[in-house]
């Protein structure tokens, strides 16, 4: 039995990232004039590969009477249950329930991967690999997906139909005026991908071996190149600097002030964005659009200051637009945290900006003495707090919550 969990659980670990899935909930898919994924409920496979294992991890438990050793966290436990509590209340009132309870879903699933990797059901040595073992595939796969300019037909594993006269696809404009698609792996979007072999990365950084650490390293920003994210390259050299500054400090405490500090500023770096969105002009389309997104954010929080429910951000957008939107502009805002604001309000960002806080506080212990392992253990989370600042993926897409899991695990555990 225990054999066989393992087993389930390292095919889990390869394969997550394949987006094969079903539609079970589209109530309002169609509202903007096409298919909008935002606001309909997918169940995808390997959710049921995670399910199985979990409840066969539980069972093994309950059969071994084990299950009463496990640890109790303390206030973060208390803080997360009052985000998903407040979430839901937010949704009750004003929003789709639906659209929560597949979001509860996620939530849990995260969950059963932050309790399998703390209880160690592989070594985590092994993990890792298995980890690396599907960024490899999906670099492969990215790297042939870029050299075909399109897809591969991989779509029995989740793969998209893509390629440059296909509509909707992330391209590329060439100054030939050819379009060169930027590749998808098996995910739905290339930004999920980067922000994947961004959270991969650093989440394998603290556990290379010296030998083969500048092929990883090589082979992952190539990866991340790739895939065309300015969010995940960005946030890729941002992450690298926070490594190098910590590397200058020996003091926990000094440590804990900094991280708490720079979450500050990236707090403050994203409010100051956010006010000034309406004034800012930029000459790069893409970013125009997220400057609007952001403008019709703030518009949303000042009229609905609770909360709009989860998942109904696209479903109430076009009340707060000055102008008409068309089909494909009905997106999530692409910050993660203006996405939270307006969806579960100020007190939903409120708990979770204590929630990261927490998390950062509890990561350095005084007294004890940090090595370059123990400073890079800490850097996938602030990975994820700053490519929050760039898109939605982590809060819209099945594999953000399971990113989550993993990195909150890694943080939390003992090394």
């Amino acid at each position: 039995m225990n054999r066989l969990i393992r087993t389930l659980w390292k095919i889990f670990l390869f394969t997550f990232p394949f987006s094969v899935h079903f539609v079970l909930y589209e109530q309002n898919s169609y509202r903007f004039g096409n298919f909008s994924t935002w606001v309909t409920g997918f169940l995808f496979l390997p959710e049921l590969l995670l399910i199985l294992t979990f409840i066969l991890w539980v069972i093994q438990k309950i059969k071994n009477k084990e299950l009463g050793k496990l640890k109790t966290p303390g206030w973060g436990l208390a803080l997360f249950l009052l985000f998903m509590v407040n979430a839901g209340v937010v949704t009750f009132l004003r929003g789709d329930m639906m659209l929560y309870l597949f979001f509860l879903i996620r939530v849990l699933e995260a969950g059963a991967v932050y309790v399998l990797i703390r209880q160690k059901l592989v070594p985590h040595n092994e993990l890792i690999t298995w980890l690396l073992y599907g960024a490899v595939f999906q670099i492969i796969l990215a790297y042939i997906q870029t050299r075909l300019n399109h897809s591969v037909g991989l779509t029995f594993i989740g793969e998209q139909v893509i390629g440059p006269g296909v509509p909707n696809v992330a391209k590329t404009d060439l100054a030939d005026g050819s379009k060169l698609i930027r590749p998808y792996g098996t995910f739905l979007h290339p930004n999920i991908l980067g922000v994947y072999l961004l959270t991969i990365f650093f989440l394998s950084l603290a556990y290379l071996k010296k030998t083969a650490l500048l092929f990883w390293v090589i082979l992952m920003s190539v990866g991340i190149y790739l895939t065309g994210s300015q969010a995940a390259q960005l946030t890729l050299l941002i992450t690298v600097g926070i490594l190098l500054v910590l590397s200058f400090i020996k003091v926990a405490t000094q440590k804990r002030a900094l991280s708490i500090g720079l979450l500050g500023l990236i707090f403050f770096g994203n409010l100051w964005i956010y006010i000034n969105s309406a004034s800012l002009a930029w000459d790069y389309p893409s970013i125009q659009e997220r400057l609007l997104q952001n403008v019709i954010s703030i518009n949303m929080f000042l009229h609905k200051f609770w909360g709009v429910g989860v998942g109904n951000f696209t479903l109430m957008m076009e009340q707060f637009s000055k102008t008409k939107l068309l089909p494909w502009e009905f997106q999530p805002v692409h910050n993660t945290y203006f996405l939270i604001l307006n969806e579960t309000g100020i007190q939903g960002l409120i708990i979770l900006i204590l929630i990261i806080a927490y998390l950062l506080h509890g990561y350095w212990k005084t007294g004890l003495s940090y090595f370059l392992r123990d400073k890079a253990r800490v850097l996938p989370l602030f990975a994820l707090i700053v490519v929050a600042s760039f898109d939605h993926l982590l809060w819209t897409s099945w594999v953000g919550p399971i990113l989550a899991g993993m990195v909150v695990a890694e943080t939390t555990r003992s090394a």
